[in-house]
C-alpha cells in the first residue's frame, strides 16, 4: 500500500532568504514547487545489531538542491518538517529532490530493516505551480526462509544461515520453528546454509549460492525433505513483477558425511590448513579422515596421514612445510571408508613472496649536497638523522659508511654520536625518509618503507664501543650519567608507514599495543653492549601480533645511543653494522 507525504508551504522568512541569495528583486518572479514522495511498500522493523536502535525506513531524510549541487532545504524527518509544509517557493531553475531512509545507509544487514532511496529532477517556472512526484525504492535485498512442515517429521531442528558477499555484512540465523519475519540485506552474492539434524542424530550440511542478486529482489527459499532415495535439487519460480524469487530446496533426509576445507594461511615455506566434517553418518570414522595437496604443475595428490593431524572434535588441522614461495597450491580433506570416498571442496593457495631487504650489507651509497645515505642514487630506502645533522655542516654526517671494519664485502654502516655546535646528535640509520627539522628542537621522521614479506626473524651483525653517557638529560628508565651507553636495533612490520615527531615523544607507538603493528621484535638491552672490538651476530626474533594479518610496510630502526630521541647519550659512543639479513622460518613467534 502507497504511502503519500505531501510537502507544502515554506515560511515568509524563508522567501525572503531565497530572495536575496539569488538576486530575485520581485516576488513576480519567483516559482512555486509540490512535491509528492510515496514508497512501494509499508514496513515495520526492529533493532538488529548493525542497524541503529530505533531506526525506521519511513522516517527520512530529503534534500532540495540547485544545479550547482547547493542544498536549498533538507530534513531528517521530511513527514513531521514544519520547514516542507505549504507550497514550496523557489527561484527558477532545475533542481534535484534526494531522498532516502534516515539515519542509516543500509550497508548491513538486519530483520525487518528495509532501505529506501529515491531521487527525481523538477523544474521550476516563474509565477508558475510546479508538481514533481518521486517514489522511493527499496535499495536492499529481502529474504524470507520458510521451514517446510515435513521438516518436523524427519529433522530434530535445523537452522539456516545466510552470508552476504559483501564485506563486513553480518550473516542472519533463521531457526526452525523460532524465527518469524525476513532479513534484509545489501546487494551482493548470498550464501544459504541448512544446518539439519534428522531423527537419528545425524548431522547434515548443504550450502546453496545465489549470485545474481539485484535490489527490490525479495528472495524465498523454502526447505523442504526430498523424496525417500533422493539426493535433493532446487527448484526456482519467479514472479518478475513483483521481483519475487521462490527457491524450494530439496535437503536429503538421511544423512551422508560431507567435508569442507576452510580458507589456507600460506606463508612462504609453510601453509597453516584446516577443515571440518560438516556432516557424518552414525558409522562415521573420525580415524579415516585424511589432507590431501599438490602444487599446481603436480597431476596427483600427496596424502597426510590422519595421525600427522591435529585433531580437535569435528576439526583438523594441518601445518604443510617446505613449500616454495610465490606458488600456487590446491589441498582438501578426504574420507575413505570401505568403498565410500567423499572429499571435500578444493581450496586453492599461493605462498607469500620472501622479499629480500634492500642494501643490507651497506655496500652502496650516494652524496646529495652534504648528506649521505645508504643508498644507490636515486633510491630512497634507508635514511638516517645525517639531514638534521649535517645541515651544520658535512663534517656532521653522523652517520656514513666505513671500509675498515667490515664484516662482509667492502663496506659497513658506521654511526658516530657525535654533539653537533648546540646539541647532542645521536647517528641512526632507519626504512624510511628523513622529513624535516623542527626548529632546534628535533625532527619529524616518516618510518616504513613499502614491504608485503612476513619474516620470522631480523639477522645481522654489530660492533660497538660505547662512551660514558655525557651529554642531555636522562630520560625516565635511562641509565644515569657516567654510565655506558647502549645502542638499539629493531624491526617492525606494520599496516601504515608511521610518522614520528621526536619532539613529542609522548605520543611514540608503543609497539606492544599499536594496532598499527603485525609483528615487532628488538635487541634486548643487555644485548647493546661493548662488543670488545669484535664482531658479534644477532637474530632478533619477530613477535607476531597476528597470524593472518599481511604487513604494507618494513620498519628498521638502528641507533649508536638508545635515547638519542630525548637528546641523551655519550658523544663517543660508536656502532658499527653490517650484512642485514630476513629470515623466513617455518615457525614464526607469537606475541
Amino acid at each position: 500500500m502507497k504511502k503519500i507525504f505531501s510537502i507544502l508551504s515554506i515560511a515568509c522568512a524563508a522567501l525572503l532568504s531565497i530572495s536575496c541569495s539569488t538576486d530575485i528583486e520581485s516576488a513576480e518572479e519567483m516559482g512555486y514547487l509540490t512535491l509528492d514522495i510515496n514508497t512501494l511498500v509499508s514496513t515495520h522493523t526492529r533493532a538488529v545489531n548493525g542497524v541503529p536502535s530505533g531506526y525506521n525506513p519511513k522516517t527520512l531524510h530529503v534534500e532540495l538542491r540547485k544545479e550547482d549541487g547547493t542544498v536549498v532545504m533538507q530534513t531528517d524527518d521530511f513527514e513531521n518538517s514544519s520547514d516542507f509544509k505549504g507550497t514550496i517557493v523557489l527561484a527558477p531553475g532545475t533542481y534535484t529532490i534526494d531522498a532516502h531512509s534516515a539515519n542509516w545507509d543500509g550497508s548491513d544487514s538486519g530483520f525487518g530493516t528495509p532501505y529506501y532511496t529515491g531521487m527525481t529532477k523538477a523544474i521550476v517556472t516563474a509565477r508558475t505551480l510546479s508538481k514533481a512526484s518521486l517514489t522511493l525504492t527499496q535499495a536492499n535485498v529481502k529474504v524470507t526462509v520458510n521451514f517446510d512442515n515435513s521438516f518436523r517429521t524427519y529433522f530434530k531442528s535445523a537452522r539456516a544461515i545466510v552470508e552476504s558477499a559483501v564485506n563486513g555484512v553480518a550473516p542472519r540465523t533463521f531457526i526452525m520453528g523460532t524465527t518469524v519475519g525476513s532479513a534484509y540485506f545489501p546487494v551482493g552474492e548470498l550464501t544459504f546454509m541448512v544446518h539439519v539434524t534428522n531423527m537419528n542424530d545425524e548431522t547434515h550440511l548443504q550450502e546453496n549460492v545465489i549470485s545474481d542478486v539485484k535490489a527490490r529482489d525479495h528472495i524465498i527459499i523454502t526447505y523442504k525433505v526430498a523424496d525417500a532415495g533422493h539426493m535433493g535439487g532446487v527448484t526456482v519460480s519467479v514472479d518478475d513483477a513483483t521481483k519475487t524469487y521462490t527457491y524450494t530446496v530439496e535437503v536429503p533426509r538421511k544423512s551422508s558425511t560431507a567435508l569442507q576445507a576452510n580458507n589456507a594461511n600460506a606463508w612462504g615455506h609453510f601453509a597453516d590448513l584446516s577443515g571440518l566434517v560438516t556432516a557424518k553418518t552414525s558409522e562415521f570414522d573420525p580415524a579415516s579422515v585424511t589432507l590431501q595437496w599438490k602444487s599446481q604443475n603436480d597431476a596427483d595428490w600427496t596424502t597426510v596421514a590422519n595421525s600427522a593431524l591435529s585433531i580437535s572434535g569435528d576439526n583438523y588441522s594441518y601445518k604443510l612445510t617446505g613449500l616454495t614461495p610465490k606458488t600456487t597450491y590446491s589441498y582438501r580433506l578426504s574420507y575413505t571408508k570401505g568403498e565410500t570416498t567423499v572429499n571435500s571442496n578444493e581450496v586453492v593457495f599461493t605462498t607469500d613472496e620472501e622479499p629480500t631487504l634492500y642494501n643490507g650489507g651497506f655496500e652502496e651509497w650516494n652524496k646529495n649536497g652534504n648528506i649521505w645515505y645508504a643508498n644507490a642514487s636515486g633510491t630512497n630506502y634507508w635514511d638516517s638523522s645525517n639531514p638534521g645533522s649535517a645541515s651544520m655542516g658535512e663534517q656532521y654526517n653522523v652517520t656514513t659508511s666505513t671500509t675498515s671494519p667490515v664484516h662482509g664485502g667492502s663496506r659497513a654502516a658506521k654511526l658516530q654520536s657525535t654533539y653537533v655546535i648546540i646539541k647532542f646528535a645521536a647517528a641512526s640509520l632507519f626504512t624510511g625518509q628523513f622529513d624535516h627539522l623542527v626548529g632546534t628542537k628535533g625532527a619529524v621522521l616518516n618510518w616504513g618503507v613499502p614491504f608485503t614479506g612476513r619474516p620470522t626473524s631480523l639477522k645481522g651483525y654489530m660492533q660497538y664501543a660505547p662512551g660514558e653517557i655525557n651529554r642531555g638529560t636522562a630520560p625516565s628508565g635511562a641509565p644515569a650519567k657516567g654510565q655506558p651507553d647502549q645502542c638499539q636495533i629493531y624491526c617492525v612490520l606494520t599496516t601504515s608507514a608511521i610518522q614520528i615527531d621526536n619532539t613529542d615523544m609522548a605520543n611514540f607507538p608503543n609497539w606492544d599495543t599499536d594496532n598499527r603493528v603485525v609483528a615487532y621484535g628488538t635487541l634486548p638491552a643487555s644485548e647493546c653492549v661493548n662488543s670488545n672490538g669484535q664482531w658479534k651476530e644477532f637474530n632478533i626474533p619477530l613477535e607476531y601480533h597476528s597470524l593472518t594479518t599481511k604487513p604494507t610496510h618494513l620498519i628498521i630502526v638502528c641507533s649508536s645511543s638508545r635515547y638519542g630521541d630525548y637528546f641523551y647519550g655519550s658523544d663517543s659512543s660508536c656502532l658499527y653494522l653490517d650484512d642485514f639479513e630476513l629470515v623466513y622460518g617455518d615457525t614464526p613467534t607469537v606475541k
